[in-house]
This record gives C-alpha cells, structure tokens and sequence, in this order.
C-alpha cells in the first residue's frame, strides 16, 4: 500500500502538538491519583507480579498512546487533516495497537522472549505488508528479497532498543522527545508532511508524560508504554521510504537520532551473546546502569546520555541544510561516529577501571 501525502497547515502541526500535550499530560495525572487511591483498581494492580515492590505504577504507557491515538482521530474527524490519511492512521492504529496489548500482556505475566519476539515479528509483517517497506537504499542498493528481512530487523531491532533503554527514570521518553524534534527538522525541511505530523504529535503525546517520568518518577512507561513507543518511532522513519524518498540521508537520520539506544542494544546482545546465555536476558550493563555504578544520581545520568544524543543530533543536521554535501558525506561521516563512539567507550572503561582501583 502506498501512502499518499497530503497539505497540512502549521495551525493544524500546533493544535496536534497542544492536544496530544495536553491530553497525555491529564491522562497521566488521573492515572497516577486513581491508582494513588484506595480503590478497586488498586486492589488489583497491587496483586499483578508486574507491581511486586514497586511504588510506582507500571502503565504509563497506557496515556501516552491513547493521547496520541486519540489526537490522530480527533484531527481527522474534525477535517483538520485530510480524511485520505485515514488508510496511513488505521494501520499505525493496528500496528500500534496490537503492540500496546503484547506490552500489557507482557506487564501483567511476564511472558517468554521468545514468544514475546515471535508476536513482534508477526507485528512487523503485517506492517511490512501495509507498506511499512524498506525496498532500496539509495539508487544504488535495490534489496529484492531481503526487504522484509531488513525492514523486519528494522521495525523489531527499534522496538526492543527503546524498550531495553526503558530502565532509569525519564531516559526512554526523553530519548524519543529529542528523536522526534530531530526528525521533525529533518522531514519539514524536505517537506514530507506526514511523517513530520507523527513525529510533532507523538512529540506531545512524550512529553506530557515526560514530566511525571523525570527521576524520581511518579510512573513508568512498562513495556506497555515502551513496546507502541518503539513501534511508532520505527514507523514514521519508514513512512517517508514508502512515499518515495529513498536518499541516504532517510537512513542516516533515523540510525544517528536513536544512536544511544541501538548501541546500547547492539552491545547489550553481543555482550550476551558472547558469555554463552541468551541474548534476550536482563543485565544490568546497560550504558544507564553503568553511569549510576559510578555514583551519578538518576538526574546526571540521564542528562549525560540527553547531552550525548543531543550531539550526534547537531551533527547529523549538517546535511539536512547542506544537501551538497551529502554524495561523500555518508562514508566520512560513518567514520566520525564510530571514532566518537569508540573514544566515548574508551572514556567510560577508563572511569569504571579508575573507580574499581580506589
């Protein structure tokens, strides 16, 4: 299915922004005090093994997607964006809603990873198959086979990358924040209307919740929040692939907004995979655990990881502005991040060896 593009006024990118803002910020708010109550609900939640120990609730993720569900309807059936975008918002819905259920599912029983994968990759077939595609690279690099390969890996690598950073308090929604404003500088300035819209409403719909998340947090996101969450992001950087922009930079954008994330995952599955046990167990090696062993509070932590994303950010805006630069950008710039990564690794194994001899 191919996805057509349609006008949407700057009004309408403002009104999608305030309201999902505004509707995840007070669904959050009713979440937390009903659940802060005495209450029927409380009486269950209290007894689900999602909430052994816990002092804050689980499924904040539950406000974040309707928030930004319900923003996507509500323009619609007000004929503030066009009624045509119905085929591209019914399959986001289905997608997105198929992963919030594995995500509460998973919350409340805790199910194997591999079946837990299997769902996920059924998920993204289905997706691939509504048009969800990664068909080539460029004009070079035409995939034929290995598109859904490559688009599954896509769509469930992203997924599980935000869910697995989804482990100190704010990190998760503030890597998706900033990915989104990112991405929305990006797809404006090429004018690819849809995606920009997602990345500005799914913007909101984050940072409502946001602000209860920051450490310490008031609620969490589960895998209910994080699993949609990472759906959704994998979505909209694959949208403008399936409306004809295929240039390199539609690759390199999304790679370098969710770089913290995908190395995190990257090492996290080699580092298992390399002690012999399965790559989809808990650790506490992520790059957030390992800040927090060196004493930064939650606050620090994050905010190093915030300044660090922001960063790589900056530095992939250079070709957005100068599409001149982009033919001999791509292998340059490949080079200069995996230098800067391999300097920001070395400057971390230094610290903890430092602090481990004291």
């Amino acid at each position: 299915m191919k996805f057509s593009t349609f006008p949407i006024s700057g009004e309408v990118y403002l009104a999608g922004y305030f309201v999902a803002l505004a509707l995840s910020f007070g669904l959050t708010l009713t979440l937390i005090n009903t659940i802060r109550g005495f209450n029927f609900l409380t009486f269950l939640l209290n007894r689900l093994p999602i909430s052994a120990g816990k002092s804050v609730s689980p499924f904040g993720g539950i406000p974040v997607i309707l928030s930004f569900l319900i923003t996507l309807w509500l323009l619609l059936f007000l004929g503030m964006v066009d009624a045509r975008n119905i085929n591209l918002f019914t399959v986001l819905t289905l997608g997105v809603g198929l992963m919030f259920l594995l995500g509460i599912y998973d919350d409340i029983t805790h199910c194997p990873a591999r079946l837990k994968l299997f769902v996920q990759i059924v998920i993204a077939c289905i997706l691939y198959f509504s048009g969800f595609q990664i068909d080539r690279i460029g004009n070079l690099i035409d995939l034929g086979p290995f598109s859904i390969l490559l688009t599954i890996l896509w769509i469930v690598g992203i997924t599980n990358a935000i869910n697995l950073i989804d482990g100190m308090d704010g990190l998760a929604p503030g890597i998706i924040f900033f990915s989104c404003l990112t991405l929305v500088f990006v797809y404006l300035e090429r004018n690819i209307i849809e995606a920009s819209f997602l990345a500005v409403v799914l913007a909101g719909s984050t940072l409502g919740f946001f602000f209860f998340n920051l450490p310490p947090a008031k609620i969490i996101l589960g895998d209910t929040g994080s699993l949609p969450l990472g759906l959704l992001v994998s979505l909209i950087t694959l949208l403008p692939l399936n409306q004809g922009h295929t240039d390199e930079i539609y690759y390199l954008i999304p790679v370098i907004t969710l770089l913290i994330p995908i190395m995190d995952t990257t090492f996290a599955f080699s580092r298992r995979v390399l002690r012999g046990i399965n790559p989809f167990t808990k650790d506490a090696s992520h790059f957030h655990h390992r800040l927090g062993k060196l004493g930064l509070s939650p606050g620090k932590a994050i905010s190093i990881l915030f300044a660090i994303g922001f960063y790589f950010d900056l530095t992939a805006m250079v070709p957005v502005y100068r599409i001149n630069l982009i033919p001999n950008f791509i292998p340059i710039y490949s080079i200069f991040i995996i230098v800067n990564v391999a300097i920001l690794i070395f400057i971390l194994q230094r610290i903890e060896k430092k602090q481990n001899h004291e």
